[in-house]
């Protein structure tokens, strides 16, 4: 596990829960940055990001099992931060998204959203869910398949809920995937 994600869940405590208002708040959340990137709204997508966003996929390695967790801290699939996001969201929408034309046509499946209290501010919770992009490209019969765990730490409420940071820990060692070029 990368040392995000370790730091993630010690920060929110496995046995405290947030009260239902702010779990529903962040089911939410969820479910609608889920919609906005299947419905290729990046847009209003980066809307809900950050500032300060740190956004990354590390590379998973097949291990023994003695040899640790087989997650990269120093390798990703994506290491992403606010200005490097903005300009791959301008580039989808312009003519140079290469790997995107056609677009992948991507439908995601969030589930098992367990949510706890991050530090000391209320309106901040940490967020553990579970991820399955189902990717169509061109006229393939069949989808490519992601499946991956997220870590995220979200605040909720105040005039917006913003995503601060996510890493998305992919189940697979080779994704099988001309390139990586959709957000998880």
């Amino acid at each position: 596990m990368t040392e995000a994600a370790t730091a993630h869940i010690a920060a929110g405590s496995a046995g405290q829960r947030v009260d239902f208002a702010l779990q529903q708040a962040c089911e939410e959340f969820l479910n609608r940055e889920a919609e906005y990137l299947d419905d290729r709204r990046f847009a209003e997508w980066f809307e809900l990001l950050d500032p300060a966003i740190d956004y990354s996929a590390p590379v998973r390695t097949g291990r023994e099992n003695w040899d640790g967790t087989g997650i990269s801290d120093t390798a990703f699939y994506l290491k992403e931060d606010h200005a490097s996001i903005e300009m791959r969201v301008k580039r989808l929408r312009s003519r140079y998204a290469w790997s995107e034309s056609p677009a992948t046509r991507t439908r995601r499946m969030v589930s098992n959203i367990r949510v706890t209290p991050h530090g000391s501010d209320p309106a901040l919770v940490a967020a553990r869910s579970n991820l399955v992009v189902f990717c169509h490209r061109g006229d393939a019969a069949h989808p490519q398949i992601l499946t991956a765990e997220r870590f995220d730490e979200i605040r909720i409420g105040g005039n917006a809920t913003r995503l601060i940071r996510r890493t998305a820990i992919l189940d697979a060692t080779v994704l099988g995937l001309e390139s990586l070029s959709i957000f998880l």
